[in-house]
C-alpha cells in the first residue's frame, strides 16, 4: 500500500503529512482551510562562525590540555580528563528551523478525508458531501521547485491566502494575486539542554529567505504556486547576497508554473518523483482486495480470501496491533508499507539539494528544536542513509557527501589542535560545516568529545564506490581526498599502549559511560571498541581504493598495512560479551541505547571469528531490546548480520508500537503520520528500519550475495524488486512459506561494464552458486542449490 489515508484534517503536526524536494519541506494538515507547514534546507541559524572561537587558548595550549586527558585516560584516571577536555568545548552547532506556514482558506467547508501518494508524492484533501464537492491536490515539485496547491472545481468566490513567520519580516508585499515575503533568520539559536543561553539572537549575517506566493484560476480549477529562495551558499559557505536581490528568481517559477495547465505541471511532478520511487519495493503477505480491484498492489495486504473490504494503512496498523501475537504475524504486508514510507522520506529530503537530511529530516515546527535538527554524527546521520545504496536511492547520497567534503575542510583546524594532521569532526555539525567538540565548557565528555566523527563519514563516500554508485575519476577526485586526510588523523591520532599496540587516547564510547572503583560514573578512557572499529575500517578502505587511485596512493596504503596487524579488533571480555572500553569496565547503564562497540558487525564488515559472534549477541542481550526508534533499528540490522531472524521479529514488533501510548525516556514506535519515535520524533528510526530489513532480504558485504539470510516467519511469503548488492547488481526476489522461489541478478545500469564478465557467488542457506554476469540476467531457484 502506497497511500496513506485519514478522515479529517490533522489536528496536530505528528498528525500532518510531509512532501519534499529536498530542497523545500511541506507538512501538510489538511482541511478546508488548509494548513502547510514549510521549511527550506537553507533555512538555519547562523553564520558560520561557530568553530571561529578557540576555547582551550592558542593551539599550544589546546594541545596541553589535551596531554593532561590524555595522562588521565591511560592512567585509569578517566574522571579527571573531564575537566581539560571541556576547556576545549565550543558552545554548539546551529539550528535548523521553520520557513513558515501558508494557509489557504477555502469557502467550501465540510467535512473530508485527506491522503498522501507516496507513489506520486501527492497530498490529497477530498471533500465528502460538501456543496461544491471536489478535491485540493498539493505536491513539492523538484522539476519546477515550487510547491503547487491545485483546487478542482473550485468556488467562484475568492479564497483567503496567509503567510506567516516566525522568522524577522524583513519586507511583505500584497498583491491581488499574490504575496511576497522577505524573511531573516536568527544569528544564534542555543539548543534546548542549554537553558542559560538565549533561545534565539538576531543579528546581522544571518540567513535570508523570499517567499513568493502567486494564483489564478485556470478553468474550473484554482491554482497557487509557492517558491523559496535563501542567501545560503552550501556547507561551510556564508550567506551570500540579500533576500530581495533573490526575489525574481522565485518570481520568475511562479509566474511560469502558473501560467501552464496545472495537470502539465503535476505531469512532470509525477514523472520524476515515480522514475525514483518505483526502482525498488518489498511486497509481504498474500494479494487482498486492494490488489485485484487496482487499487494497490500484490503483496499489500496480510490477509486472505478477499473477503474483508479494502481499509486504510492506519485502521491496518490498529487492527495489528490489537490482534492476538505480534503485529506482523497479523498483517505482514505492513512490512513493505512502512520501507516504502521510509524510501519516500529519504527522497523526499534528499535529492538535488545542497545539505543532507537532518535528525528530522526536511521538516521541523519549532524555533528551538530537539538537538537543533541538525547533524548528530556518532550514529544519527549516518543512519539517515543506510538505505541509500541498497534500496537503490543513492543520488541522495551526494548531499552527504557534499557536507562531508566541506567538513574535511572546516575540520583541519579541529585536528590541528589535537595535534594530530588531516581532518576531524566531533559529535556534531550544521549547515555551516561545524567540527569542534562542544558542551559550552560544561558539556559530558560522553557526548562532547568524539573526534571520530568524520572517519565514520567516510564510510559512506566509500560504500559510493563498493555499489557501483560512482567511478573512478570520482574515486580519484573525491572520495580519495577525504579518505586520504581522514586516514592521515587516524594515524597520526593513534598512540603505543604499554603492550606495544596502537589505541586511542583520549577516548569514549559514545554517550555511554563506565563505573570506576570509586562509584564514579566516567565517560573518558582509552581505545573504545568504537574507535578501534573505525580506525580500522578507514586503513583497511585506504588499502582497498588506494590500486584504483594510483602510484600518488602507495605510501599511504603502505602506512596503514603496517598498523592494521598492531590495531586490536574485536575485545572479547571475560563475561563472553564485547569489551567496550580498552580494558573491562561495568556499564553504568547495562540497557544503554547506544551499540556503538557492535560497529565491526553493523554497519562495519569486519570477518569476525565464531567466538566474536557469539560476544556481539551476547552484547545484544545484555542491552535489551526495548529503546528509541534509532536503536530498535540498529538492533534489528545487526540480529539480521547474526542470522537470528528469530530476535528480528522481537524487534520489529517494538517498531510498529503506537509511540503515543508507550512510557519511557528512550522508547521507539510510530506516530500517527508513521514518523519514528526517538521520542521525540527523529527520522534516522524510519530509515534506519528500511536498511534493516534489507538486510533481513539481501546481504553482499563478504564478497558473496546472500540472499533471505534472516528472514522472519512472519514474512514468510513475498517478493522485493531493484534491491541493490556489491559490487552494483540489482536484485529481484520471490520467496514463499519461508522458501526462496527465484532470484534474478543483473548488472547495475550505473556501470554494467564494470561488473560484467566478473562471477557473482550467490548464497542460499549455506549454499552457493556461480555465475558469469552478462548483459543478461542471471536467474536462479532452490534447483539451483542443491547440488
Amino acid at each position: 500500500m502506497t497511500t496513506l489515508e485519514y478522515p479529517g484534517p490533522a489536528a496536530e503536526w505528528l498528525h500532518a503529512l510531509p512532501l519534499g524536494n529536498g530542497r523545500l519541506g511541506a507538512m501538510c494538515w489538511g482541511g478546508s482551510a488548509a494548513r502547510i507547514d514549510l521549511n527550506h534546507e537553507g533555512v538555519w541559524s547562523g553564520p558560520p562562525d561557530g568553530d571561529a572561537e578557540s576555547p582551550g587558548g592558542t593551539d599550544r595550549e589546546a594541545r596541553q590540555l589535551l596531554a593532561r586527558a590524555r595522562d588521565a585516560a591511560t592512567s585509569g584516571r578517566g574522571h579527571e580528563a573531564t575537566e581539560p577536555l571541556q576547556a576545549l568545548q565550543a558552545p554548539y552547532a546551529q539550528a535548523f528551523l521553520p520557513l513558515g506556514t501558508l494557509e489557504v482558506v477555502s469557502p467550501d467547508g465540510g467535512p473530508g478525508r485527506r491522503s498522501l501518494d507516496l507513489r506520486t508524492g501527492t497530498h490529497t484533501w477530498t471533500h465528502a458531501g460538501s456543496r461544491m464537492g471536489g478535491r485540493a491536490r498539493t505536491v513539492v515539485s523538484a522539476v519546477d521547485d515550487v510547491l503547487l496547491h491545485v483546487v478542482d472545481r473550485a468556488s467562484p468566490e475568492p479564497v483567503e491566502v496567509r503567510l506567516t513567520s516566525p522568522l524577522h519580516e524583513l519586507h511583505r508585499e500584497l498583491r491581488p494575486e499574490g504575496i511576497e515575503v522577505w524573511l531573516r533568520a536568527p544569528s544564534d539559536v542555543a539548543p534546548g539542554h542549554e537553558p542559560d543561553f538565549p533561545a534565539a539572537t538576531w543579528g546581522p549575517g544571518a540567513v535570508e529567505a523570499c517567499v513568493v506566493v502567486g494564483w489564478r484560476r485556470h478553468g474550473d480549477r484554482w491554482v497557487l504556486a509557492l517558491a523559496v529562495e535563501t542567501t545560503y551558499d552550501g556547507p561551510g559557505s556564508a550567506p551570500r547576497g540579500a533576500a530581495g536581490e533573490l526575489a525574481d528568481r522565485a518570481r520568475t517559477r511562479v509566474g511560469r508554473v502558473l501560467a501552464e495547465d496545472p495537470a502539465e505541471v503535476l505531469r512532470r511532478h509525477e514523472a520524476e518523483h515515480t522514475g525514483l520511487f518505483d526502482r525498488c519495493g518489498v511486497k509481504v503477505g498474500e494479494p487482498g482486495p486492494d490488489a485485484r480491484d487496482g487499487r494497490g498492489d500484490v503483496g499489500d495486504r496480510g490477509d486472505v480470501g478477499g473477503r474483508e473490504p479494502a481499509r486504510t494503512l492506519e485502521e491496518r496498523l490498529a487492527s495489528a496491533r490489537t490482534a492476538p501475537g505480534r503485529v506482523l504475524e497479523a498483517d505482514p504486508g505492513l512490512a513493505g508499507a512502512l520501507l516504502d514510507h521510509a524510501r519516500y522520506l529519504l527522497m523526499s529530503s534528499s535529492r538535488g539539494c545542497r545539505l543532507p537530511a537532518t535528525l528530522q529530516g526536511l521538516w521541523n515546527l519549532d524555533m528551538q528544536p530537539p538537538w537543533s535538527s541538525s547533524y548528530t554524527l556518532n550514529i544519527n546521520t549516518e543512519m539517515n542513509y543506510w538505505p541509500a545504496e541498497v534500496l537503490g536511492l543513492p543520488e541522495t547520497v551526494q548531499p552527504l557527501e557534499d557536507l562531508v567534503v566541506a567538513l574535511a575542510s572546516s575540520g583541519r583546524a579541529t585536528a590541528r589542535r589535537l595535534g594530530a594532521e588531516g581532518w576531524a569532526a566531533h559529535h556534531n555539525s550544521d549547515a555551516w560545516a561545524f567540527a569542534s567538540s562542544v558542551g559550552a565548557g560544561h558539556g559530558d565528555p560522553a557526548w562532547a568529545f568524539w573526534p571520530m566523527g568524520g572517519l565514520w563519514l567516510v564510510r559512506h563516500l566509500v560504500e559510493r564506490v563498493r555499489f557501483g554508485s560512482v567511478d573512478d575519476d570520482h574515486v580519484r577526485d573525491v572520495v580519495w581526498p577525504v579518505l586520504r586526510d581522514a586516514a592521515e588523523f587516524a594515524l597520526s591520532w593513534l598512540v603505543r599502549l604499554p603492550d606495544g599496540s596502537w589505541g586511542t587516547a583520549p577516548s569514549t564510547s559514545p554517550e555511554n559511560t563506565f563505573v570506576d572503583a570509586q562509584g564514579r560514573a566516567v565517560a573518558v578512557s582509552w581505545s573504545s571498541a568504537m574507535d578501534r572499529a573505525l580506525v580500522r575500517d578507514v586503513l583497511r578502505s585506504v588499502v582497498e581504493l588506494a590500486p584504483r587511485v594510483g602510484a600518488d596512493a602507495a605510501d599511504l596504503a603502505g602506512r596503514a598495512a603496517v598498523v592494521l596487524p598492531n590495531l586490536p579488533g574485536v575485545l572479547v571480555a571475560t563475561d563472553g560479551r564485547v569489551q567496550e572500553w580498552g580494558q573491562e569496565e561495568p556499564e553504568s547503564d547495562p540497557h544503554h541505547r547506544h551499540v556503538s562497540h557492535l560497529y565491526p558487525l553493523f554497519p562495519g564488515d569486519e570477518a569476525l571469528t565464531a567466538t566474536e559472534e557469539a560476544a556481539m549477541a551476547a552484547s545484544l542481550e545484555r542491552r535489551g531490546d526495548d529503546s528509541s526508534g534509532w536503536s530498535l533499528a540498529w538492533k534489528v540490522a545487526l540480529w539480521a548480520r547474526l542470522h537470528r531472524p528469530d530476535r528480528v521479529s522481537d524487534l520489529l514488533d517494538l517498531v510498529f508500537r503506537d509511540a503515543t501510548g508507550v512510557r519511557g525516556q528512550w522508547a521507539g514506535g510510530l506516530y500517527r503520520n508513521l514518523f519514528a519515535a526517538h521520542p521525540p520524533f527523529q527520522i534516522d528510526g524510519n530509515l534506519g528500519y528500511a536498511a534493516a530489513l534489507a538486510e533481513c532480504l539481501l546481504q553482499s558485504h563478504r564478497g558473496y550475495v546472500e540472499l533471505l539470510p534472516a528472514l522472519p516467519t512472519e514474512l514468510a511469503s513475498g517478493s522485493a524488486h531493484g534491491l541493490v548488492a556489491r559490487p552494483g547488481l540489482v536484485v529481484d526476489l520471490d520467496w514463499a512459506d519461508g522458501d526462496l522461489v527465484r532470484a534474478v541478478v543483473r548488472p547495475r545500469s550505473l556501470a554494467p561494464e564494470a561488473v560484467e564478465g566478473r562471477t557473482v557467488v550467490l548464497r542460499w542457506r549455506g549454499r552457493e552458486v556461480r555465475r558469469r554476469l552478462t548483459s543478461d540476467p542471471v536467474v536462479v531457484g532452490p534447483p539451483d542449490f542443491a547440488a
